[in-house]
C-alpha cells in the first residue's frame, strides 16, 4: 500500500514538472512566434494598434482587417484632436486617418510632426517644409533641419505662428505663408504656453507675448510660464513673480520657509534640551537654501545646502556641490571656511 501510494505521488510529480516545463516552452514559443502580440493605443472607436514582434500594426475593429503592419512607432496629436497620426516606417515618416486606419499620406520623409492648424512640419533632403491634410505641400522646403535645435523645440503651428530656423542656426517665427515675421536673432522660441513663448538668448531666458513682443527680456536662468504671470529664476537660484507686462508682482518666490532655532544647552526636568528661535529664518528654492529675515526679506541668496543654527548669532552653510561648510553671522557675512 505505502509502495503504490509512492508511486502516485511520483506519477503526480512528473505530470505537474511536464506541465510546468511545458507552459515555459510554449511561452517561449509565443514569444519568438510572429503571432505573439499586446494592445498598443486606440485611435477611435474603429481604429487600434497591436504590438507584435516585428513592431506595430494597424486594426480596424470594424473589419477586422490590418491596415498597415511592421511599424515602428506612431505619434498622435495632443489628445487626439486631429484626424491623422504620425507613423514610422523602415525610417520614413506618414500619415493614417485614425478612424480607418488607412494610409492617407504614404511614409516618404525623414522626419514628420503632428498636424496643427491645418499643416504639419516634414522633411525632406535635409530641408523642412509645411504640407496640408491632403499631402500637398504648402510652404516649401526652404529651411534647414538642423537636428542639435529641433531637440529644443517643436516644428508645430499655434495661432498661426511657427518657430523656424535660419541656416546660421538662429530661431524666428514664421506664418503660414512661410513669411518671417520675426526675424531670426534668437538662440531657440519654444511652443507657446498660456499663449506666451519661451524664447533664449545668450543662455538667458526671455518671454515673448501672444503679439511677439518682448515682454520680459532674456535676462533670467529660468522662467516657469503660469496662466498669468511668470516665475523667473536668476543666476543665484532665487526668484520673483513678474507680471506678462514686466512688473513685479511679488519680489521673493519660496518653496520652503523654515524657522531656525537653536540649542540652547540647557535642559526642562525630564531632559529635554530647550531651544530658542534665533529670529531668523531658513528659506527654500527647490534644494537650495538661504538666510531670511523676520520680516520676509533675503539676507543672503539660497546658496547652501543647508543652514543649521550654531547660537543666535552664528550659523553652519553646507555648500551646494561639496561637504565644505561656511559660517556666517546674521548679516550673511562669512566669519570662518571649514
Amino acid at each position: 500500500m505505502k509502495r503504490f501510494t509512492f508511486k502516485r505521488i511520483l506519477a503526480t510529480i512528473s505530470v505537474v514538472c511536464l506541465c510546468a516545463i511545458t507552459t515555459v516552452i510554449l511561452a517561449e514559443y509565443m514569444k519568438s512566434n510572429k503571432g505573439y502580440e499586446s494592445f498598443g493605443d486606440t485611435y477611435s472607436s474603429e481604429c487600434y494598434s497591436m504590438r507584435t514582434k516585428d513592431g506595430y500594426k494597424l486594426i480596424n475593429s470594424k473589419t477586422g482587417k490590418t491596415t498597415i503592419d511592421k511599424i515602428d512607432w506612431l505619434l498622435a496629436s495632443d489628445q487626439y484632436s486631429d484626424t491623422l497620426v504620425v507613423f514610422s516606417k523602415k525610417n520614413k515618416r506618414g500619415y493614417f486617418n485614425r478612424y480607418t486606419g488607412e494610409v492617407t499620406i504614404p511614409e516618404q520623409y525623414t522626419h514628420a510632426w503632428i498636424f496643427a492648424e491645418g499643416l504639419a512640419a516634414v522633411v525632406s533632403n535635409d530641408k523642412i517644409g509645411f504640407i496640408n491634410q491632403q499631402g500637398k505641400v504648402v510652404i516649401g522646403f526652404q529651411y534647414p533641419y538642423l537636428k542639435d535645435n529641433a531637440k529644443n523645440i517643436n516644428f508645430v503651428f499655434r495661432n498661426g505662428y511657427c518657430s523656424m530656423f535660419d541656416g546660421s542656426g538662429k530661431c524666428g517665427i514664421i506664418n503660414q505663408k512661410g513669411e518671417w515675421v520675426l526675424a531670426p536673432s534668437f538662440d531657440y522660441i519654444e511652443t507657446p504656453v498660456y499663449g506666451k513663448r519661451l524664447f533664449r538668448n545668450n543662455k538667458k531666458y526671455g518671454v515673448l507675448d501672444e503679439s511677439l513682443h518682448v515682454a520680459i527680456p532674456a535676462e533670467y536662468a529660468y522662467i516657469e510660464l503660469t496662466k498669468d504671470a511668470a516665475v523667473v529664476t536668476r543666476t543665484d537660484e532665487s526668484k520673483s513673480l513678474l507680471s506678462y507686462k514686466g512688473e513685479m508682482i511679488n519680489p521673493y518666490v519660496y518653496s520652503s520657509i523654515a524657522r531656525l532655532d537653536y540649542d540652547t544647552g540647557k535642559y526642562t526636568d525630564s531632559g529635554i534640551e530647550i531651544s530658542e528661535p534665533t529670529g531668523l529664518y531658513c528659506y527654500g528654492m527647490v534644494n537650495s537654501y538661504g538666510l531670511m529675515s523676520e520680516d520676509g526679506k533675503p539676507i543672503t541668496p539660497p546658496l547652501y545646502k543647508d543652514i543649521t543654527p550654531i547660537n543666535k548669532n552664528l550659523f553652519q552653510c553646507t555648500l551646494k556641490g561639496s561637504y565644505s561648510a561656511i559660517i556666517i553671522d546674521r548679516k550673511g557675512n562669512v566669519i570662518k571656511q571649514e
